[in-house]
């Protein structure tokens, strides 16, 4: 039975509203604070697509994945918002870093170390062309499979494998040019010996 949005009831409307914001809120705010880098206006991008969300519920057809519909909405949220207001992007805020690896957590060093590569990935990740890291987060930190990834996008799933091909291609060169960089600075150790 498909159920449109003309034949479903309140209960039918909020159930699904209520579904939909408990599995995707979360994630919908992750990937718009790496689209804008910037926390408030994420959240405040989040709460707008949720209410699209509300406002026009989708039609439950199994041919058309949820999970690639709510960010697809949350995407043109923020489209619309860099068209009317096309500010300067701000400074993004450090990302909560993941707990460390249970072989790892008492470990100092290897804590900081985890710390620096976390730093220095999202710090990379930043520098990616938007259309690249649309991609990479969407796919790697978000879970989306490709398929939901280039239905999210509008694109075809060619160009989203490609996007990513080239986005790692990215992010290893600066990366590797970050760690050659660190091996040539002196430490301070160095320096006064």
């Amino acid at each position: 039975m498909r159920v449109t949005r003309a034949s479903m009831t309140w209960a039918a409307h909020r159930g699904l509203y209520e579904r939909l914001a408990r599995r995707f809120y979360r994630g919908v705010y992750n990937y718009l604070r790496w689209l804008c880098r910037d926390a408030d206006l994420a959240a405040d991008l989040t709460q707008q697509a949720f209410v699209q969300i509300w406002r026009h519920p989708p039609e439950m057809r199994g041919e058309k994945p949820l999970r690639a519909w709510v960010y697809r909405v949350a995407r043109n949220e923020y489209l619309q918002h860099r068209r009317r207001a096309n500010p300067e992007m701000a400074g993004f805020d450090e990302c909560s870093e993941s707990a460390p690896q249970d072989w790892a957590r008492f470990d100092p060093h290897m804590r900081l170390e985890q710390s620096e590569l976390r730093r220095a990935v999202r710090a990379a990740l930043e520098r990616l062309p938007e259309a690249y890291r649309e991609v990479m987060v969407l796919h790697n930190l978000e879970g989306l499979s490709l398929d939901q990834v280039a239905a999210a996008l509008s694109l075809p799933t060619g160009t989203v494998k490609s996007r990513r091909a080239r986005a790692f291609a990215l992010l290893r060169d600066m990366l590797a040019t970050e760690v050659n960089s660190d091996e040539m600075q002196p430490s301070a150790s160095d320096a006064s010996g």
